[in-house]
């Protein structure tokens, strides 16, 4: 049998440290969503207002370019033990503005994703100052993490590294 929503958030970057109240909050207003192979989860440039944590499976991420779509990024559910430090979660960006999404992201195969509406997360940040901070500054780590793979990435590619 499976363990509860709760208890498998806790092993997750994104809910680390996060009490057992906290945990269980959360776990109530999150929708599990099951997800097909190559199923397209986000598309770039609408609006979204969903926070995505890949419980299992893998996403790639494409952004429109001139010479059609490029992969930027895999993520995936971390195994057994493993924490994601470049992150196990996408759609983040609906937390910190309100533009149209950036990305466009597919399921790699099939997926279990918890979904988490903002409106429903910045309703708790009002209530749990602490839970807001926690979770910001994850995402905020995870993003700087991002950016710097992009740019060691980019610099390989134009013969700097």
């Amino acid at each position: 049998m499976e363990p509860p929503l709760a208890e498998r958030m806790a092993k997750r970057l994104l809910f680390q440290g996060l009490s057992p109240t906290q945990l269980e909050t959360i776990a109530e207003m999150t929708r599990v969503r099951e997800v097909d192979s190559g199923e397209v989860i986000v598309h770039e440039r609408d609006y979204g207002d969903t926070l995505h944590v890949i419980e299992s499976g893998a996403v790639e991420v494409y952004v429109a370019s001139p010479n059609g779509d490029r992969l930027v990024a895999r993520l995936s559910a971390p195994e057994e033990g493993e924490i994601s430090y470049a992150g196990d979660f996408f759609g983040e960006m609906c937390l910190l503005d309100l533009e149209p999404r950036c990305a466009t992201v597919k399921a790699e195969g099939p997926c279990r994703l918890w979904e988490l509406n903002r409106d429903d997360l910045y309703w708790l940040f009002g209530d749990d100052k602490e839970l807001q901070l926690r979770i910001l500054l994850t995402v905020a780590r995870v993003l700087s993490r991002r950016l710097g793979l992009m740019d060691a990435g980019a610099a390989q590619a134009s013969g700097g590294g």
